[in-house]
Parts: C-alpha cells; sequence; structure tokens
C-alpha cells in the first residue's frame, strides 16, 4: 500500500473533486455520445442516399401514349441492364403525387402537371456506377434524361458532420479548462490547509517531488471515481433515451464497440488531467512559497 503522509482523505472538501469531476465527465460523455451518434445517424443517412438515385424522364411534346410507353420501358430496361444495379423501378403518378404531397397538398394527383417519369434506382451497396455514361444512353432513349444522384444532400451531411465535429472538439476543451481550474483551486486550498504538515516534511528531507506525489496520487484516485460515477450516468441517460424512444435502435444511432471504448476512456482521460494539473500547481506553488 502505497504510503500518504498529508491527511488529504480527511480535508472537509475531500467530495468537492470528484463531485465536480463527475459532473465534467458527465457532461463530456453526453456531449461525446451525442456526436458520436449523430455521426453513426449521418453515416447511416449517407449510406442509404449513396445507394440509390433517381433517373428523370422529361416529356416528350406531340408524343402519343403508346410512344410514350416505349420510350419508358427501353430507358427503364436500359437502367436495369446496368452493372451495380439492383432494382429500378418506374414511379406511378400516385407515387409521384404523393413525392409531391408535403408542398402541394393531397389533391396533387388532380393537378394535371407536366410531370417527368421518375425511376427509383437502388445499386448494389459500394457498387460505382457512370453515371455519365448512363445518362448519355438514356438521352439517346429519351430527350432531356438526366439522373439526380443526390449528391447536394451528401455533400450537406459532410458539413454537418464536420460542424459537429468542430463543435464537440471545442466543447470538450472548455470542459477540460474548466475541470483543470477546479483542480488548481483543489490543489491550492490543500496546500493551504495542510502548509504546516508540508513545512515538517521538508525539514526532515521530504523534496517538492515526493509531497506533488501524495497530492497528485489523491487527485487521481478522487477524479478516476468521479469520473466513473459521471461517465456511469450519461451511459444509463443514453442507453434509457435508446430505449425508450421508438426508432432510435434502429436508425443508426446505437454506438459500435470501438466508439464505447473511446466512451469509457473518458474517465482515465478526467484522471489523467486531474494528476498533471495538480502536480504542475503544487511544484509551482511549493517553488514560490517555501
Amino acid at each position: 500500500m502505497l504510503r500518504s503522509d498529508l491527511p488529504l482523505n480527511r480535508d472537509s472538501a475531500r467530495f468537492f473533486l470528484p463531485a465536480i469531476i463527475g459532473f465534467m465527465v458527465f457532461l463530456a460523455a453526453l456531449a461525446l455520445i451525442g456526436s458520436m451518434a449523430v455521426d453513426n445517424l449521418l453515416a447511416h443517412w449517407r449510406g442509404a442516399i449513396e445507394a440509390t438515385f433517381t433517373v428523370q424522364l422529361p416529356p416528350v411534346e406531340n408524343e402519343t401514349a403508346a410512344a410514350a410507353d416505349d420510350r419508358r420501358s427501353k430507358a427503364l430496361a436500359a437502367v436495369a441492364r446496368v452493372a451495380g444495379v439492383r432494382s429500378a423501378i418506374l414511379l406511378s403518378d400516385t407515387d409521384k403525387a404523393k413525392l409531391l404531397e408535403p408542398w402541394l397538398g393531397a389533391d396533387a394527383v388532380g393537378l394535371d402537371l407536366p410531370l417527368p417519369d421518375l425511376i427509383a434506382v437502388t445499386s448494389v451497396p459500394g457498387a460505382v456506377i457512370d453515371t455519365a455514361a448512363l445518362t448519355a444512353r438514356l438521352q439517346a432513349i429519351s430527350p432531356g434524361a438526366s439522373i439526380d444522384d443526390h449528391g447536394h444532400w451528401r455533400d450537406a451531411m459532410t458539413m454537418t458532420t464536420q460542424i459537429a465535429d468542430i463543435a464537440l472538439l471545442a466543447l470538450l476543451l472548455l470542459i477540460g479548462l474548466a475541470a483543470s481550474l477546479t483542480v488548481v483551486f483543489v490543489a491550492r486550498a490543500g496546500l493551504a490547509a495542510h502548509r504546516r504538515v508540508i513545512e515538517i516534511l521538508h525539514l526532515v528531507g521530504a523534496h517538492d517531488g515526493y509531497i506533488a506525489g501524495q497530492f497528485q496520487r489523491h487527485a487521481f484516485l478522487r477524479a478516476f471515481a468521479g469520473g466513473i460515477a459521471g461517465a456511469a450516468v450519461a451511459a444509463a441517460v443514453y442507453l434509457a433515451g435508446l430505449h425508450a424512444v421508438p426508432g432510435f435502435s434502429s436508425g443508426g444511432l446505437d454506438l459500435s464497440p470501438w466508439q464505447w471504448l473511446v466512451f469509457a476512456l473518458l474517465p482515465l482521460a478526467a484522471a489523467l488531467l486531474a494528476m498533471l494539473t495538480t502536480r504542475y500547481t503544487v511544484l509551482r506553488s511549493l517553488r514560490r512559497i517555501l
């Protein structure tokens, strides 16, 4: 058992450090879990978007119904023959009306709008489809044909992910700074409370590093205990939300094993931060007051 010459465990403020560190870890853990869950959700959506695209076939002027049906069939067959395409479905007028319903209301099907024919295409995951070459083939069959690969949605999701990651980093830095300032305050208070004992230790030959080791060990153990408590509460809040809200676990918000590992390292990171901050504070203060 490690020897302790300072009665730090009997300080009246011995519960202050673990309580504050626990609260800081709780906030950091919630922020980290939220960021990782949102990243997983956006990755899930991005994967779904990347596996689909839409072919638009504008109406041809003065075209007969038979010619229009033949043009649609040829375009649909051309899309279905592309390597990497899992399915290609020509949307009905009812399906297209449902797509417009959020903007035009439930009567969109009766507005007689010149809507293009739409082919919903789903590709095999990981397949790379040459949309430019496919567009050229489709335009030879149906003039004005185009492909919407949802690129703007993918770009928006990528930007959202980057902004969320930057915000998380800034928040973690602020929480770490607040925790460090708290540790500095606790360390200085401990030095003031045990100054006479420290002076006696100096007289019997104890060096500054030895005394700092007493403080840093105490800070590490207290911060680690508080960090575990804070992380456990944050994990409980997340798991409760995951199971209480329908669709959370199936919507990509659940964490992967490596993300849980990163989360589990938070208490250790907080304890190391408290230990190093305490050591620096004590050594610097001892050089000035003794």
